[in-house]
């Protein structure tokens, strides 16, 4: 069996996660909207986040990457290429648009756990009102949508006091609908899924090996160096992973197998951990003295390399915690702290 170092570790996590360096500039909008689209298709997805003190989150996680784009540029593959879509996949996250099949099953169980919900229940006309203004209208966005007449809402009211946006993030989890594109600064635009996704993807139905094969791989491939707990956490919608780390286990064998995972060892860690073969050649780069990773950067609280922070703590001896959810007092750093990562660590 392969024995890393932690350093080797390290430096082959940062590799995959392609913060090792960054490409040369290139302001040709197709260049960079071929490599902005790459970067999607190797992380499999970008989580969003509402918060923007620096700037949006999955902005920050691409610019970590390839250093200045243009943000347009990534709209533009939302909307008019439709080359990306959102969905649950580490909370709500950028997708490549062949992904959303793989993503279905999770739409149905959103579905079914949800119909006999008292707030679907009471707001059924509301919910088909939406879905058939926008079947008739075309995209639509939540400010399309009149709040009813009554009370302001509160601050912390999550739906605005607008029952019609609480049918929008329905019919999306359901898969009714699916972002087009966003405006107006950072408001998603709906439309009918089936105006969005081809009918080769719409139709595709994956069976349960076949979705657990996706994200054990896809999460193998942007980890580099992963336990199944951490295969097990990549996907994952709101609050569960859409994965457990025994069946991440039993799908990472049958990739090892077939020469796609590879059993190895890790300096300081116990639990039995796994290799993407693609980073072999880099491994041999860096014990012949070559191909470190070089780049300083910053990165997003929600950036892809530390969503799982017992990762963090296991790898790299890092523990963070974004502060903005933590009473003013208690904080240790600020509301708003950002990583350094300096040449993988």
């Amino acid at each position: 069996m392969q024995s890393l170092s932690i350093k080797e570790a390290q430096s082959l996590a940062t590799i995959a996660s392609r913060l090792d360096r960054r490409p040369r500039a290139n302001r040709d909008p197709s260049a960079q909207k071929a490599r902005l689209l790459e970067i999607i298709h190797h992380l499999g997805c970008v989580q969003l986040d509402t918060i923007s003190v620096v700037s949006r989150s999955h902005e920050t996680v691409l610019w970590s990457r390839l250093g200045a784009y243009d943000p347009a540029l990534l709209g533009s593959l939302h909307f008019p290429d439709a080359l990306l879509t959102e969905y649950w996949a580490h909370a709500a996250a950028i997708i490549p648009i062949e992904t959303f099949p793989f993503y279905r099953a999770e739409m149905d169980a959103y579905r079914k756990k949800y119909e006999r919900h008292a707030w679907v229940e009471g707001n059924g006309e509301v919910i088909e009102g939406v879905l058939d203004l926008i079947r008739e209208n075309g995209a639509m966005a939540s400010r399309h949508f009149e709040r009813p007449p009554g009370p302001r809402p509160q601050a912390w009211e999550w739906y605005g006091g607008k029952p019609a946006r609480q049918a929008l993030d329905h019919l999306w989890s359901c898969g009714d609908i699916m972002v087009t594109r966003r405006e107006s600064g950072f408001q998603r635009v709906y439309d009918l899924t089936e105006r969005i996704i081809p009918e080769a993807l719409l139709s595709g139905r994956p069976t349960a090996e076949e979705r657990q094969r996706f994200f054990t791989r896809g999460a193998l491939r942007a980890l580099g160096v992963a336990t199944s707990r951490w295969v097990a956490d990549y996907f994952r919608d709101w609050a569960r992973p859409y994965s457990t780390a025994k069946a991440s286990a039993l799908g990472l064998a049958v990739l090892e197998q077939e020469g796609l995972a590879i059993p190895i060892s890790v300096e300081g860690l116990s639990e039995p951990v796994w290799l993407d073969p693609a980073l072999l050649p880099r491994l041999a780069d860096l014990r012949a003295g070559r191909g470190r990773p070089t780049l300083t950067t910053l990165l997003s609280p929600f950036d892809n390399l530390i969503w799982h922070r017992g990762r963090m703590n296991d790898l790299w001896d890092f523990h963070y915690r974004i502060e903005v959810y933590t009473p003013a007092p208690k904080r240790v750093y600020g509301y708003y702290t950002m990583p350094i990562l300096h040449r993988g660590r």
